[in-house]
């Protein structure tokens, strides 16, 4: 059985997410061991059809809801022990490419997650320039009421 996505303290079901959010920072966490992973997942994905004879491009849902990770290391435990040791948590929604950069990084460094063991996560990186964050409204208030 999968494990669903919280938000909060609720399970996270598609009405409840706004639907201008492009996508959300996540944490994953080994229930047995207490080791954590923090990434990002886009709710939509490209995708392409041909119309006539032509080809064209279109969103469509994303694999969000059975998304487990890009982390080898812990795709590689998954596999050997599948998902009832871990959770899966939703941080903050985002509502444009450059909070879902800003914010990801935002919580690699805040929880020191290069540097501390308990963490998978291995790299961190992003170029991310203020000029893109033109349309974000509220978004430092977000992240700053997240515990």
């Amino acid at each position: 059985m999968e494990n669903n996505w919280m938000f909060g303290e609720k399970v996270l079901g598609d009405g409840d997410i706004d639907p201008k959010a492009i996508g959300f920072i996540y944490m994953i966490t080994q229930i047995s061991t207490g080791r954590k992973y923090i990434g990002r997942k886009n709710l939509q994905m490209a995708a392409t059809k041909v119309v006539k004879g032509v080809k064209k491009k279109y969103q469509k849902q994303s694999n969000w809801k059975t998304y487990w990770s890009s982390s080898p290391t812990l795709l590689g435990i998954i596999e050997n022990q599948g998902t009832a040791d871990f959770t899966r948590e939703v941080l903050i929604f985002c509502f444009t490419k450059a909070e879902m950069l800003y914010a990801e990084e935002h919580f690699l460094y805040r929880f020191k997650c290069i540097l501390d063991p308990a963490f998978f996560n291995d790299n961190i990186r992003a170029k991310i320039f203020r000029k893109w964050f033109g349309k974000s409204v509220g978004f430092v208030e977000r992240l700053d009421s997240i515990d």
